[in-house]
């Protein structure tokens, strides 16, 4: 998938700037630039860079663009949370990852790039979540950990009425069933499972959830809990 496709999805949904483009492209080259020293992506070509990066993390727009503030857990090297706060310049975004490395990087870029709406946090999710509880419309992840974990790590973060959003992979349904008790004791409700594919790659994911309760506050447990020992 060229750079004249990733033009073409920006124009057909609305968000083309040249603007956005321009920052777009910079930052493709700052991540690839960095990944000669550091490991931040194992996507190298610029095609590929495109589709799996960019136009990926822009496919949970729709249920970010009204947003005023959006939490991204485990962002990495800023994935889908960087053009996401890039195609949304009035949504506020918080990137939070454990390594700060990572952290470091995108804030200068986010700074070099004049992208204003968004910083990188160092922080462990289940640590974030107990200074910023209940303080986001959306919270997001990509490709972190199964929906069980997950969940446990995103939904004491989200407003209740907000939502949580995640981006899944072929075993999307698997995961659903396993984590069905974690979403009801968390507060969330399924509200969407809306299936894509980027180029000719294998169908991806945008599993949307709704809080319709606060989680308790127990959750999330620290010591790794949630991911070692999930609800179920």
């Amino acid at each position: 998938m060229s750079r004249a496709a990733l033009i073409g999805y920006l124009k057909d949904r609305g968000i083309y700037s040249d603007d956005a483009l321009a920052k777009m492209d910079a930052y493709c080259d700052l991540v690839l630039e960095a990944n000669k020293s550091f490991n931040l992506t194992a996507i190298t070509d610029r095609d590929q860079f495109y589709a799996k990066h960019f136009i990926d993390s822009l496919a949970g727009y729709e249920h970010i663009k009204d947003a005023k503030s959006v939490c991204d857990i485990g962002s990495g090297a800023g994935f889908p949370g960087v053009p996401l706060a890039i195609a949304c310049p009035s949504t506020q975004f918080v990137l939070v990852d454990s390594l700060l490395k990572r952290v470091d990087f995108v804030n200068t870029c986010t700074k070099k790039l004049n992208i204003t709406n968004c910083v990188a946090v160092h922080s462990r999710a289940e640590e974030f979540a107990s200074s910023r509880r209940e303080s986001f419309d959306v919270c997001t992840a990509r490709a972190v950990s199964s929906l069980d974990t997950l969940a446990e790590l995103c939904a004491p973060l989200v407003k209740v009425g907000g939502e949580f959003v995640a981006y899944k992979g072929k075993s999307v349904e698997q995961e659903l069933a396993a984590a069905s008790r974690a979403l009801q004791v968390l507060g969330l409700q399924k509200t969407s499972l809306e299936s894509y594919r980027i180029d000719d790659d294998e169908t991806h994911f945008l599993l949307v959830c709704k809080k319709v309760r606060p989680t308790p506050s127990k959750y999330p447990r620290r010591g790794n809990k949630p991911k070692t020992h999930p609800i179920s």
